[in-house]
């Protein structure tokens, strides 16, 4: 038998430490999603519910600048980080 891949997992691929990364959220005033930037400082694997989930910490662009754990499959990239030798 085949191990599973994690919740998210696959999501997590395309994503990077260092890229620019889009999320939704209910604004419930105005009753319309509110779109967040933010960028990536972490991606990992953690038990949630008893299950193997795939989440990812980000900082926000905009104030009030707390890191936030997002599940990674909620994430969209909107610029990735290129990697430069020197």
């Amino acid at each position: 038998m085949q191990k599973a891949k994690n919740f998210g997992e696959i999501s997590s691929k395309n994503i990077k430490i260092g890229d620019i990364v889009a999320w939704s959220r209910w604004d419930s005033l105005t009753s319309d999603w509110k779109e967040h930037l933010g960028v990536v400082l972490e991606v990992k694997n953690t038990i949630l519910s008893n299950r193997m989930v795939c989440v990812t910490l980000v900082m926000p662009l905009k104030n009030p600048k707390i890191p936030l754990e997002l599940f990674t499959f909620s994430l969209k990239l909107v610029s990735s980080v290129e990697e430069k030798e020197v």
